[in-house]
This record gives structure tokens, sequence and C-alpha cells, in this order.
């Protein structure tokens, strides 16, 4: 295992030199690499090394990446990949093993970068992940430069923000999303002072507890209660029996139920107190 790794390392350096020479260089005049293989230049530079062919097989991804996130056009032998400009993009199924690479920006005022790139697997021939990044030199200018080159990955996952698609079909195989939490519920609001008014009127009307009871439990399943409106509430009853009905029934209509032990002081007592305590703390 540790040799064929060290072999494809080795074969690996003159690969990636033939992958990113720009496809408008001169091809004849780089050492015997033209037209992306390994000519008799190379035989001459290297002691009879020209009967050597590095090996590869469609079917390759190459993934390309913004560091800055720039977002990007990726065109590959004059087809454009992506319809949306996207700043990581990763296109599987090359149906070649030498491509034409073309990078348009979408801010319209970075130069388009244009390479060459070889997908070969110099060991075993199968089908390549290429990685490449987009960067810029000390003069500010968009350079595509190597990143990682590994065994194609089977039933690939993209990452977060990557726009993965086949080769030619700008439909994305799998877009990974985060899924957008709901936004929380507005918190609750007290009734105003003169709603508040309106109500301990409707509740006083009525001379008997049960139906003042029943008013005041009307209100509040629409609306909702300071601590200190409850209170006041169930000081308008006559029934110790009443006023602790109600204080349990509106304990999950108050804002701030942190106060709702302040309630117990309205019963007579001690043992409706211990029911509202009890209940209060078996529902928080």
């Amino acid at each position: 295992m540790k040799k064929k790794v060290l072999l494809l390392m080795m074969a690996a350096l003159p690969l990636m030199a033939v992958a990113q020479q720009s496809r408008h260089g001169n091809n004849g005049n780089h050492g015997g690499y033209g037209n992306g293989g390994y000519g008799n230049g190379y035989n001459n530079n290297n002691g009879g090394r020209g009967n050597y062919q590095p090996i590869g097989v469609p079917g390759s991804a190459l993934t390309i990446w913004s560091e800055s996130g720039e977002r990007f056009f990726l065109i590959l032998n004059g087809i454009k990949q992506n319809m949306y400009a996207q700043s990581k993009v990763r296109i599987e199924g090359l149906p070649q093993v030498i491509n034409d690479i073309q990078i348009i920006f979408d801010d319209n005022r970075t130069a388009a970068i244009s390479k060459t790139i070889s997908f070969m697997d110099p060991v075993e021939g199968q089908p390549i992940s290429l990685s490449m990044r987009i960067t810029r030199d000390r003069n500010g200018y968009a350079r595509l430069a190597f990143n990682r080159m590994s065994t194609l990955e089977r039933d690939y996952r993209g990452e977060q923000g990557e726009y993965v698609m086949m080769y030619g079909h700008d439909a994305p195989r799998q877009v990974p999303t985060v899924p957008t939490p709901p936004p929380p519920p507005p918190a609750p609001v007290a009734m105003d002072n003169v709603s508040f008014g309106d109500a301990l009127r409707t509740i006083k009307s009525s001379s008997w507890d049960d139906t003042k009871l029943s008013t005041a439990k009307t209100i509040a399943n629409t609306n909702y209660f300071t601590t200190d409106q409850i209170m006041t509430i169930c000081k308008l009853f006559s029934w110790d029996d009443s006023k602790l009905d109600f204080a349990k029934f509106a304990y999950t209509r108050c804002v701030d139920y942190n106060n709702y032990y302040k309630v117990a002081t309205v019963f007579s007592w001690e043992s409706n107190r211990k029911a509202l305590n009890d209940y209060i703390n078996s529902h928080r």
C-alpha cells in the first residue's frame, strides 16, 4: 500500500504540470507536452521516458471553489455548466480525460481564467476526484491552483454551499441546505389598561361567582394578563374556591409567571395557597 501511494505521489507531479498548462499557451514549445500528451520532448529531457503514457478514463469529477467566496460560471469544453453563478461547483461524470476549462466571474471585473486540465490516475487509470481553488496572486490577479487529487468518491455528498451537478446538466444532483428554523412566536402581550378595565366591568356585572368565573375564563381564553391583573380578577370573587379555580386556569395566560407566587396572597385559607403553589410547581 505504501509503495502504491508513493508511486501515485511521484507520478502526480508531472501530471499536474500538464494538468495546469494554459489552453492559450504554445503547446509546441513546452518540452513535448503538446496536445496534452508526453511527447518526444519529455523523452529528450528525461533520458528515455518517452514511452511512458499517463493513463486515464472518462468519468472523473472536478471541484472548483473560490477562497474568497467569489461567484463564477464554469465552462468545460465550451459548455456552460452552472446557469447561476456559484462560489463552489463540483462537476461529475466528465466525458473526457483532457478538458478545457474557463472560469468567468460574476463581478464582470475579474479577468477570466482559462486552463487545459488532464484527469489521469497515473497508477491505476481509474476516474479521479480533482479539487482546485481560485486564489489571488500578489498583484491581485485570479489564479487557479491545485488543491488535492483523490480516488473518485461514490455517492458523494456535497458540503454546505457546494453546487453539485452532472456534466452538461444544470440541475444539481445534490444541493445541501440547512433547514431554516421557523421564527419564534411573538411574545404574548398583556391586556392594555383600557381593555382590562372593560373586562373588569363585564365580570363585575354578574352577581354570582359561577357566572363571574365563566365570564373571566372566556376573557382569558383570548387574552393575556400580568400577575397583578390576575390578582385583581381573583378579588372579584366572593369564595376562595372560585379564586383558586381562576388562578389555576389563568396560569398559562400570564406574561410574567415568574411572579405568580404573589397570587397566593388573595386567598383566605392556607390550604388554598398551598394548592395553588402545588399547581404552579407541577406545571413548570
